[in-house]
């Protein structure tokens, strides 16, 4: 019931988002489904009394994704779209974004200057600077130029920028400022101000300790930031299928868990205290490696099973995925819309889907010998991964990997070592540079076969293809495709049990 109940509410929210109902009507919708779960008798109790509370969690994901519409009232910074040059003050608002060519900040506004008249406004801005100087979260900016909006899809399964960003509150951007200084003081929170400053201070320590590509693949690895990695680098990892070792994910919590269990039992904590501390470790490290949509899923995910195991409660991984999502989509329901988030989860779920009968299907062919077995299980996760997110990678990007399975098979194996022996290099450099140097030439070689791997395995002409654009409506035609053999299989399994 907990899964439907999921299902309904994320759904509520893609109608809300979709049609945009009047909140009466959300309200009148929620009112029917609490009257009917609690007046519903008799023996069709259960499937009624199910039906009532699943419109009741559609209707409230409804009206939670309502209530995080912003007004656009005549003060806000979007109004200033297309009036000329603008000067605006404000703060950063987030991590920026940056690469070799520029950074992209979030100016959460405070005030605005147009034709010489200064008032207060509200609302972000996407603004573009250059690399340097590299500003951070909480700096007070002053930005001159001209406010527009972002650019909008321009024909079907063409990625919408303009969307993208409104799910973020952004709905103007400055390019190309003509000026941007940094004011005195410092907005923000503090104790996230500091987070990400030790983050830019173990990145610094990592591009010490290791060679270029290895130092930029450390820092995507051990700390989820993918900006230093270099255009031409990241391009073959995206032309092999593996661009998901770059970035933080569920492997890295679980390994992060694994720690914290073995610290527990050697300092003979009790569940209490070992829970909270798994908690907080893993909630701090979710903030210092970013706080994207898919590591926030991962962290809810491995919070939950920590709850799980506290309680002597089974961590049913369906469960656990779905909860996770509900209690990421309760506190921002536009992560729905955020790429990283939708890949991050369809991997998951595909993976608890299709990992055995993939697995079965392996174990039928010639070259199940046991000296395989590694190259097996990196297949079978490779695969079992594709069901539900390779129609989403084709229509978001066009981009159709044909060396995938073998550039996982080649590298996956090796990233556990490479983020374990990058995080030791990471340790002894903070405690002293020179034993973190040392430390990392352990790392270098895991790092080198990353790189190389995939450097090699994107040379060839055919090792990727452009798939031509197609309309949503197919996209969804495929999943419903999947939906439905997912859903006879499971009633084929049951039968024949």
């Amino acid at each position: 019931m907990l899964i439907r109940l999921a299902i309904a509410w994320m759904l509520g929210i893609v109608i809300a988002e979709q049609a945009r109902p009047p909140t009466g009507w959300l309200w009148a919708a929620a009112g029917v489904g609490l009257v009917m779960a609690l007046a519903v008798r008799g023996q069709q109790r259960g499937t009624l009394r199910l039906a009532a509370l699943a419109l009741l969690c559609a209707a409230l994901g409804g009206l939670r994704y309502m209530g995080t519409l912003p007004a656009l009232g005549p003060q806000s910074v979007s109004s200033l779209s297309g009036r000329g040059e603008v000067v605006l003050t404000g703060s950063v608002a987030g991590e920026p974004r940056r690469s070799e060519e520029q950074q992209r900040v979030v100016l959460q506004v405070e005030t605005a200057t147009v034709e010489g008249a200064t008032a207060a406004y509200e609302g972000l801005v996407l603004v573009v600077l250059p690399p340097y100087p590299a500003y951070a979260y909480g700096d007070r900016l002053e930005v001159r130029g001209a406010l527009r909006r972002p650019r909008g899809a321009e024909r079907p399964g063409e990625f919408d920028y303009r969307a993208y960003l409104a799910h973020r509150g952004i709905f103007v951007m400055m390019t190309k400022p003509e000026e941007a200084r940094r004011l005195t003081g410092q907005d923000g929170l503090a104790p996230l101000r500091a987070v990400l400053a030790f983050r830019a201070h173990c990145q610094a320590v990592l591009l010490r300790t290791l060679p270029e590509p290895q130092a930029a693949l450390a820092i995507g690895v051990v700390l989820g930031i993918q900006s230093s990695i270099p255009d031409e680098v990241y391009r073959t990892f995206s032309i092999t299928g593996t661009s998901h070792i770059l970035v933080v994910s569920g492997w890295n919590f679980t390994i992060v868990a694994g720690m914290l269990g073995a610290l527990a039992a050697r300092l003979r904590l009790g569940r209490g205290a070992t829970l909270a501390l798994a908690l907080a470790v893993m909630w701090v490290y979710a903030v210092f490696t970013g706080a994207s949509a898919a590591v926030l899923r991962a962290a809810a995910m491995a919070s939950l099973a920590a709850v799980a195991r506290a309680t002597d409660r089974s961590s049913e991984p369906w469960h656990l995925l779905l909860g996770a999502c509900w209690l990421i989509t309760l506190a921002d329901p536009h992560t729905l819309w955020d790429p990283g988030f939708q890949l991050s989860a369809l991997a998951t779920a595909s993976l608890f889907a299709y990992a055995t009968p993939v697995a079965a299907w392996f174990n039928r062919r010639p070259f199940n010998w046991p000296m395989m077995a590694p190259v097996t299980e990196a297949l079978v996760a490779t695969f079992a991964a594709q069901a539900l997110t390779l129609p989403l990678i084709l229509y978001a990007f066009g981009n159709l990997s044909l060396v995938a399975p073998l550039a996982n098979i080649v590298i996956v194996p090796v990233v556990p070592f490479a983020m374990a022996l990058g995080a030791l290099a990471l340790v002894g450099g903070l405690i002293w540079l020179p034993l973190g140097q040392w430390l990392a030439l352990g790392a270098w070689l895991p790092f080198t076969w990353i790189a190389e791997g995939a450097r090699l395995l994107a040379m060839p002409r055919w090792a990727s293809a452009q798939v031509p654009p197609f309309p949503l409506w197919l996209l969804l035609g495929c999943y419903a495709a999947i939906g439905l053999h997912w859903w006879s299989r499971l009633r084929t399994a049951g039968e024949s049990a």
